[in-house]
């Protein structure tokens, strides 16, 4: 006798379908980390220290105007998109993509007047630009794109757009180096090719024309919101390269070093910290616009940080106490990196730092409280850059670090303060 299993009780099947949602959400962004960083890793292990420098400094300063598309789009749609349904939200995804679209070809002119005007001076050398600019605007398409399918609450399709980037860049990589060898150029074409065709796909599932949308329309009806979050991702990004400008006094070798140390140790993390904003951000944006009529959404909200602040402040201690050892154990090992192992320590706790806080960014975002997180940016800038100068004179390497590692301990006690009193007068 044949019998049928019996189906999952409800609470069961909501945990299971919020761990698959939370799990497409983390790998998605793990897959579009690995996109990124991979022409980071490759060109470490791959190139010379001194030439793999030049293709990360160019790469910063693209991460710079992927920076500040997330912020005038791609976090906008996160916490107001991700309010509506229907026709509204149809328009702004219509504007926003429109708005990505012009801020990519007006970013490709400026890289391309960067290359063109700024001569190498000591360890800054912008060449390498000359092979990112034809590729930033799709670059910036496929990076809205995923912001859409984040909005909505759907991690499992931005997973597979980030997925045929990834697959599509791996292979571009692989056959350029098998018919020419590891190069710069190769590397960076790689990466705007499979951005394109993760964009492609993008366009094809949902049926959409970007230039159909409106960025005057968007900016009128964004333009608080988009404006405090393109300022503070101005002042954010600022600080990312002027890390690499106020540094200019060490070597080519130091440079390069840092930027790898950073990669390797603390931009997974920030990857793991973009996910999971990606994913509370929709749900805190959500509750707070309910607390105008319903005022247990507010002790809602706040319970809910406060979960994820103690579970993430586990998480980073147990990150530190991992990352550390492991790391300086790796890198002592290895020749070409020996030099960076003592960076692995404040890197290690500033990776941590950036985990706890993660629930107070993602709760200011979602109450939509964006001239708060300007503040906070501000002052978390100008410790960490102070530091960064005291430290680089005092102890070169190691002390740059240090100094960046005082700055973000500053901003984590800043931003918990801004919580706090941003959550004390809701109602």
């Amino acid at each position: 006798m044949s019998t049928v299993a019996s189906p999952a009780p409800p609470t069961r099947r909501r945990m299971l379908s919020g761990a698959r949602w939370a799990g497409a959400g983390v790998l998605d962004q793990a897959v579009i980390a690995l996109a990124n960083a991979g022409n980071t890793l490759l060109a470490g292990v791959l190139l010379p220290r001194s030439r793999s420098s030049d293709l990360l400094l160019a790469a910063a300063v693209a991460y710079f105007a992927i920076g500040l598309n997330r912020a005038f789009v791609g976090d906008v749609l996160l916490a107001l998109a991700s309010r509506y349904d229907g026709a509204r939200r149809e328009r702004l995804v219509r504007d926003g993509l429109c708005s990505a679209l012009v801020i990519g070809v007006g970013a490709s002119l400026v890289l391309a007047i960067l290359r063109l005007a700024v001569p190498p001076v000591g360890s800054i050398n912008l060449r390498d630009l000359a092979w990112v600019a034809p590729f930033l605007p799709l670059i910036l398409l496929h990076d809205t794109g995923r912001y859409i399918y984040l909005s909505a609450r759907r991690p499992t399709r931005a997973l597979a757009v980030d997925l045929i980037w990834v697959g599509s860049q791996a292979t571009v990589v692989a056959g350029s180096i098998l018919a020419f060898g590891p190069s710069a150029p190769g590397l960076l074409v790689a990466w705007g090719l499979g951005a394109s065709a993760g964009f492609t796909a993008f366009c094809l599932r949902e049926r959409i024309v970007v230039w159909r949308g409106s960025p005057r329309r968007w900016l009128a009806e964004t333009r608080q919101l988009a404006g405090w979050f393109t300022a503070t991702a101005l002042v954010g990004q600022a600080q990312t390269l002027a890390v690499g400008f106020l540094t200019g006094g060490l070597s080519r070798t130091a440079l390069s070093g840092l930027r790898i140390a950073q990669t390797v140790l603390l931009q997974p993390v920030q990857n793991f910290q973009l996910a999971v904003q990606g994913l509370l951000v929709p749900r805190l944006s959500r509750l707070a616009a309910r607390v105008p009529e319903d005022p247990r959404a507010a002790r809602d909200l706040r319970r809910q940080v406060r979960k994820i602040a103690l579970a993430f402040t586990g998480l980073a201690g147990l990150l530190v106490a991992v990352l550390w050892p492991v790391a300086s154990l790796v890198l002592t090992r290895i020749d070409k990196f020996a030099d960076i192992a003592p960076l692995a320590l404040p890197i290690a706790l500033q990776a941590g730092i950036y985990l706890v806080q993660v629930p107070f960014t993602a709760a200011l975002r979602g109450m939509h409280r964006a001239k708060v997180l300007f503040a906070q940016y501000a002052v978390f800038t100008t410790v960490s850059l102070t530091g960064l100068v005291i430290g680089a004179r005092c102890g070169e390497l190691t002390g740059a670090v240090w100094g960046l590692l005082v700055g973000s301990a500053t901003g984590l006690v800043v931003m918990i303060g801004l919580y706090r009193s941003a959550t004390a007068s809701l109602r």
